[in-house]
């Protein structure tokens, strides 16, 4: 990896916000899991491109985009889709999203430099 190249730690930040957008926020009527997650944010950061899908013979074509692995993000596009993600969770309303803030994981809470025992509730 070069050294313009993704961070361990921006991957590792930017797997802890998919997995916690994965289990709270529902994409526009569509339940995205971690992986998908990862795909948007970083394929937003990277720039994508749609192309028709294959025929398998049925006549019938949909869409795919086409972005980047997360693995190819250059350190900027990594914080960029970090950034993306963090605004989508505390602001799910910024995409016309009905869902609540998303209550961040310690992972998060972490990486963000906080002491996730601040955030916990008291009984």
């Amino acid at each position: 990896m070069s050294g313009a190249g993704v961070t361990k730690e921006q991957l590792r930040m930017l797997n802890a916000i998919c997995g916690d957008l994965a289990r709270q926020i529902n994409w526009h009527g569509c339940r995205l899991d971690k992986d998908d997650w990862r795909h948007l944010l970083s394929g937003t950061a990277a720039g994508w491109r749609a192309v028709p899908t294959i025929n398998q013979g049925d006549g019938q074509f949909g869409i795919v985009l086409l972005g980047s692995s997360s693995l190819k993000l250059t350190k900027q596009q990594a914080q960029g889709a970090i950034t993306q993600g963090l605004v989508i969770g505390d602001d799910p309303s910024s995409q016309g999203l009905k869902a609540q803030p998303v209550r961040w994981s310690d992972a998060v809470l972490l990486g963000l430099g906080h002491n996730p025992n601040d955030f916990r509730d008291v009984a």
